[in-house]
């Protein structure tokens, strides 16, 4: 059982199809600042060396998270600390606000799959991106547990 539910709540044993790497990224989107699982993953990969990218990131981040963000160490060590993180290809939008959206970090992501089924897939964190009309673009606001729409400035 993947979790502790009712016997008939367990997904069926066919609920994804193992996919090799190269075939996961084709399905995954060029970048595009209007894209916001495209701007979600370049967040993350970018952390992976936030000395090197910190023009990226920070030009990926809203104005008013940079202050937060400072030389975002602290969001590059807590994205480390998730162990074998992999991505959604899919964001979620908030309840109500459709500016703003949720990019899922999953935990103990070893192989790329395809979901056949809808399932609720445990995950360790998100990404959360708002639509800045501004800008014409999405950007990050945080990264870690889901901001409230209503505290992400728009």
């Amino acid at each position: 059982m993947s979790y502790n539910a009712h016997p008939d709540d367990q997904p069926s044993a066919q609920w994804r199809r193992f996919a090799a790497d190269d075939e996961a990224e084709t399905v995954m989107p060029e970048f595009s600042f209007q894209d916001p699982v495209a701007v979600g993953m370049m967040f993350c990969n970018a952390l992976d060396d936030p000395k090197e990218y910190h023009v990226a990131l920070s030009r990926l981040a809203t104005p008013e998270s940079l202050l937060a963000f400072g030389d975002f160490a602290e969001a590059s060590a807590f994205l480390a600390s998730i162990e074998d993180p992999g991505y959604g290809s899919q964001v979620n939008r908030a309840h109500g606000d459709d500016d703003v959206a949720y990019f899922k970090i999953l935990a103990g992501t070893t192989d790329s799959f395809q979901a056949l089924e809808d399932q609720v897939l445990p995950f360790a964190a998100v990404v959360t991106l708002v639509w800045r009309p501004e800008f014409g673009e999405w950007r990050v606001h945080g990264i870690g547990n889901y901001i409230r729409p209503e505290d992400v400035p728009h």
